[in-house]
């Protein structure tokens, strides 16, 4: 290569740029709009999400809905068309919001053992405990072991699930005189709590 080229290919350095007297308020108060935007609009969503919740507060009680609920599971027929595993699979979803409304304990995102240790701490009546852990678990054999029900089995299933929601269903004994819940019988420790 000539070094000639390369020394004509060099050009001289510009020379500074002048800047322009003042700021550019243009970017700034773009920055400022979008930023009031983003509030009205998270102010619009978080308001708007508040109203939802208040229009959506269910006016039946946890004992209807879930009575409910066990009627629709049977109207749908999973037994007979041979969905054993669907069919329990909904009917502890059923108890398990239903515990959750009842009692106001977390049970759908927990395990059998961590809600009935759940509901030991907030000192329900253990005859209750007992019945909806004993429940539960039979349908944790069914959704997870592949227990397979015999036709009796599946047959009471639903029967001890009503049973369950009688029994824990809110009774005028439990209320105060203003309508609230009142606390449930204290559970007496056991060899196995201590």
């Amino acid at each position: 290569m000539d070094s000639s080229i390369i020394v004509n290919d060099i050009r001289p350095l510009k020379g500074p740029v002048d800047i322009k007297e003042g700021i550019a308020f243009w970017p700034l108060i773009a920055l400022f709009l979008l930023l009031v935007l983003g509030i009205l609009i998270f102010l619009y969503f978080k308001r708007r999400k508040d109203t939802s919740q208040i229009n959506t507060t269910p006016s039946k009680s946890p004992y209807e809905i879930a009575i409910e609920e066990l009627n629709v599971l049977l109207d749908m027929k999973l037994i007979e068309k041979g969905l054993v595993k669907e069919y329990y699979i909904r009917l502890s979803d059923i108890m398990r919001k239903f515990v959750e409304a009842r009692f106001k304990i977390f049970a759908l995102d927990r395990t059998t053992w961590e809600l009935y240790r759940e509901m030991r701490l907030k000192k329900i009546e253990r005859k209750r405990v007992d019945r909806i852990r004993d429940f539960l678990e039979d349908c944790d054999l069914v959704k997870f072991a592949k227990y397979i029900p015999s036709r009796k089995e599946i047959e009471t299933s639903h029967s001890k699930a009503k049973d369950i929601i009688d029994i824990c269903a809110e009774s005028k004994s439990n209320l105060d005189p203003a309508g609230q819940p009142v606390e449930l019988k204290p559970v007496q420790p056991t060899q196995l709590d201590r």
